[in-house]
C-alpha cells in the first residue's frame, strides 16, 4: 500500500489550493516587478484568481460531499465571471506593460 493513502480528498485539495495561491501571488508579483503592470490591473488580476480558486475549493468540496449539482452551479456561476476578470486583468497588465 502506498505511504499517500492517509490522505483523504480534503487534505490533497488544501495542499494543491496552496501551491495554486502561491503561484498566483508569484505572477502577481513577476508582473508587477518585471512588466511593470499597473495597480488596477494587478487588482482585477487577484480578483479573477480568487474567485477562480474559490469556485474551485466549492466544486471539489462538493463532490466529496456528494453534491455533484453544487459543484456544477459553483463552476458555471462563480468560475465563469472569475475567468472573465482574470481575462481582463490580463489584457490590462500586459497592455500597460
Amino acid at each position: 500500500m502506498s505511504g499517500l493513502a492517509i490522505f483523504t480528498g480534503i487534505e490533497v485539495l488544501f495542499f494543491w489550493m496552496g501551491v495554486a495561491c502561491l503561484a498566483t501571488v508569484q505572477g502577481l508579483a513577476w508582473l508587477r516587478w518585471k512588466k511593470q503592470a499597473s495597480w488596477p490591473s494587478l487588482a482585477v488580476l487577484t480578483a479573477g484568481s480568487a474567485t477562480i480558486l474559490f469556485a474551485i475549493a466549492w466544486a471539489v468540496s462538493s463532490v466529496l460531499e456528494k453534491e455533484p449539482q453544487s459543484a456544477s452551479m459553483s463552476l458555471m456561476v462563480i468560475l465563469l465571471p472569475g475567468l472573465i476578470l482574470t481575462t481582463l486583468g490580463g489584457r490590462m497588465a500586459l497592455k500597460s506593460a
